[in-house]
C-alpha cells in the first residue's frame, strides 16, 4: 500500500475507539458489600447456583496405577486375541462403556463430594469417565488416557438439566 491508502490508514490509527466492549456475565456473583475506593476490599462473592446434577465417579482403590493387563483381570475380562495389546483391549472396552453411559457429548467436571450421588458404581463406568477427562471437562468422544488415572481416583460430573430424567436413580 502505497500513497493515499497508507495515509487513509495512518489517519485511522490515531482515531479514538468508537465501540466500547463490556462483560458483564459474571456480575451476578459479586456484591459491593461497603465502602471499599477501589472496589476490591469491599467486594464479596456469592456462591454460584449449580444448574445440573452432580454424578460422582469412584474407581476403586485396586485399579489406581495398574497397568493394562492388572486392570482386565481386576475387571475378570479375559484377554482377547482380537487385539494387539492389553492397553488397546481395554481403551476398547472403556470407549464401549462411554457410549453406552447416558450422559450428553461433554459434561463439567467438578471435584468430588460425599453428597454426589454415585449411579455407576462399577470400576469400568469409572475408568470411562475418569480417562477421558481434563480437570474441567469430559468429552465422550476424547481418546482415553490411562496415565489420567493415577492423579484423580474419582471425580464428579455436572450433567445438564435436560439430562437428569434420562439417569438411573442414585445409588447410596
Amino acid at each position: 500500500m502505497k500513497g493515499e491508502d497508507t495515509r487513509q490508514l495512518l489517519h485511522n490509527m490515531s482515531a479514538p475507539p468508537k465501540t466500547v466492549v463490556k462483560y458483564s456475565g459474571l456480575e451476578g456473583l459479586a456484591k459491593q458489600s461497603g465502602p471499599g475506593g477501589s472496589g476490591v476490599t469491599g467486594l464479596k462473592y456469592t456462591n454460584p447456583v449449580i444448574n445440573g446434577f452432580a454424578v460422582r465417579f469412584v474407581l476403586p482403590t485396586g485399579f489406581i496405577g495398574q497397568d493394562s493387563e492388572k486392570i482386565l483381570r481386576l475387571l475378570k475380562i479375559d484377554r482377547s486375541d482380537q487385539f494387539s495389546t492389553a492397553e488397546s483391549q481395554l481403551v476398547a472396552l472403556i470407549n464401549q462403556r462411554a457410549d453406552e453411559l447416558p450422559l450428553p457429548e461433554g459434561c463439567a467436571v467438578m471435584a468430588a463430594h460425599e453428597s454426589h450421588g454415585v449411579i455407576w458404581p462399577d470400576a469400568l463406568s469409572a475408568l470411562a469417565i475418569l480417562t477421558k477427562c481434563t480437570d474441567t471437562i469430559w468429552l465422550r468422544s476424547k481418546t482415553p488416557s490411562l496415565a489420567s488415572v493415577k492423579g484423580k481416583p474419582s471425580l464428579s460430573l455436572l450433567v445438564p438439566p435436560l439430562f437428569i430424567k434420562q439417569l438411573p436413580k442414585v445409588k447410596k
